[in-house]
């Protein structure tokens, strides 16, 4: 009887390519620049405006499992998802504070922060920290598994190094706000959805992701009509019945799973706070808000705002190398890609030049993934074009490189050198597209540095100028967090009287007179700390003096009169 041969050991898989290996390798220096560049952002930040009342409207979710402080605002997700690190730090929840009961929301979520058992910084960047690395390497896993699958794996390089590249969506990833995690929903929604072959579990998976994007920000229940009616001409590109029963089938997987979502994060029996929240939001946004675009001041919103905006905040090589990609997706071959590359950010941004309330690039942030992932798809053609086109996609690459680190780690003001730089933001944008209270700690080592005199302070934010050691009166009120500052006179005692002003009250964009400080336009501030904040020296400038102590007066300060005793003695 013939002996049976052992069977030959199956050959290895082949070894990549060199030229994906040097893709991978890119695409994890890219992450990993990302995340110095997030990181570097969440050191320097003193908290923006909102986050401390989303901080505490997550941390009350989590342990009291009522949605109350914040929820006609905002739905809980996102404020859930960056309070949930917070466990480790056990901070007290404080919701039986008369602030919380009223729904005093600024005042309790300043007294949580800065009155809790956890110290400030710690428990601000624990959030920050946990936010940013979920959001950016989740993010960066959506768009380097879609590029690889259309262009390979130089396209998913390309994408996630355009993602860390992009100023806007790396400060606001970091940051503790709203923003964030339903961008990401919304591309992993589409990426998802724009598989070629779709059974149950990935329209399942689809709709999960959009039900949680909704979950998330108001501006999400876009999905609910976008995705179907996209599935629908989807299927029209492709010379199919749009009304199928496998058409009709998937889409009420991915309604249920949606829905389905949206409940489960409501806990259920809060699910009708969803309906109420978004009926309140929208009769809110009608109303509109006071905005700023290159000097002009607008309460209900300009069809200029979001293009202009996208324009300034975006670095210009990336500008190139999106508008490249996108030409490049309208080409290619199969008309349902390019339905799916194109159609969402366009639908969003449609739907956002109609928006009343333009207060920040940040609401355009669903669209930047997809800016990302066209640069990812136009660094792989050039890369397949020649030693010419290899040379100008390493020049664009090295421009966006030293114009973005140039600016670390103050990304939340970053502006391209066609809008002047960081400099010049403020005569573009402003509110959270530069100034959102972030640099109250660089204005504090500005101030360590000079002696850590007392300043005049007109402060756009609710962080505490007190916790960063800044000595100071409060010479323009916040009507969120009110703080007088100190009992003391800038003006005494023979040092320099120093005034401090954030970009966004220097321009007046939230106060009924928008020329109110319009006279220090004439004079160079003798410090700009992120760019968002200008300190000015008066000691020497006597009309700039009676121009503060009248300031003063007209903020109703409870010293006003002492104090601009000190300011008008020559």
């Amino acid at each position: 009887m013939k002996k049976k041969r052992a069977p030959a050991p199956e050959a290895p898989p082949p070894a990549p390519p060199r030229s994906s290996l040097a893709a991978l390798s890119a695409l994890a220096a890219a992450a990993g620049l990302g995340a110095w560049l997030g990181l570097g952002f969440v050191a320097s930040a003193a908290a923006t405006y909102d986050e401390p009342l989303h901080l505490a409207s997550g941390w009350s979710y989590l342990t009291t499992g009522r949605y109350f402080l914040n929820i006609t605002d905002h739905p809980p997700l996102a404020e859930m998802w960056a309070a949930l690190p917070l466990a480790a730090l056990k901070p007290a929840a404080m919701t039986g504070h008369p602030d919380f009961a009223a729904r005093r929301r600024y005042a309790f979520a300043d007294r949580f922060l800065y009155g809790n058992t956890v110290d400030a910084e710690r428990l601000l960047n624990t959030a920050r920290r946990f936010n940013f690395l979920t959001l950016f390497l989740g993010l960066a896993a959506v768009l380097a598994l879609w590029a690889r699958r259309l262009s390979g794996w130089e396209a998913a390089a390309g994408a996630v190094a355009a993602a860390a590249l992009s100023p806007v969506l790396v400060s606001n990833l970091a940051l503790v706000t709203t923003d964030g995690l339903p961008a990401v929903l919304f591309a992993a929604s589409f990426w998802l959805l724009s598989r070629p072959e779709r059974d149950r579990a990935v329209w399942a998976a689809a709709g999960a992701a959009a039900g949680l994007a909704m979950a998330g920000k108001f501006s999400m229940a876009s999905l609910a009509p976008l995705a179907p009616v996209l599935v629908l001409a989807e299927r029209r590109l492709r010379g199919e019945r749009p009304f199928s029963r496998e058409a009709l089938v998937g889409l009420l997987v991915w309604a249920a799973a949606a829905a389905l979502a949206v409940a489960a994060v409501y806990r259920f029996g809060q699910a009708g706070l969803f309906f109420e929240g978004l009926r309140e939001t929208l009769s809110r946004l009608d109303q509109g808000r006071s905005s700023y675009l290159l000097g002009r001041h607008t309460v209900r919103g300009t069809l200029a705002y979001f293009p202009a905006a996208l324009f300034a905040k975006t670095p210009l090589a990336l500008l190139a190398l999106s508008g490249w990609g996108a030409w490049t997706s309208w080409r290619r071959e199969r008309p349902e890609e390019r339905l799916w590359l194109l159609a969402p950010p366009a639908a969003f941004f449609a739907l956002a030049l109609t928006a009343k309330v333009q207060i920040g690039v940040r609401h355009l942030l669903p669209v930047l993934p997809f800016l990302a992932l066209w640069c990812g798809l136009a660094a792989a053609d050039l890369a397949r074009r020649g030693a010419a086109a290899r040379l100008a996609l390493a020049a664009l690459a090295l421009w966006a490189g030293a114009s973005v680190v140039g600016a670390r780690p103050h990304l939340l003001s970053y502006f391209n050198e066609a809008a002047g730089g960081p400099a010049g933001g403020r005569e573009w944008l402003l509110d959270s597209n530069l100034d959102w209270g972030q640099d109250l700690k660089g204005l504090a080592a500005e101030l360590k540095a000079r002696g850590n005199p007392p300043v005049y302070l007109a402060y756009f934010g609710v962080a505490d100028p007190a916790y960063y050691g800044i000595r100071y009166v409060q010479a323009l009120a916040n009507w969120n967090v009110p703080r007088p500052g100190d009992d003391l006179d800038p003006a005494a005692g023979g040092g320099p009287v120093l005034f401090a002003v954030s970009a966004t009250n220097l321009k007046g964009v939230y106060l009924s007179d928008h020329g109110l400080l319009s006279w220090l336009e004439s004079r160079a501030p003798v410090a700009a700390p992120g760019q968002s904040i200008l300190l000015y020296d008066l000691s020497s400038d006597l009309d700039g003096r009676r121009r503060l102590a009248e300031l003063l007066a007209l903020s109703r300060h409870p010293a006003a009169a002492g104090l601009s005793k000190g300011l008008l003695l020559q």
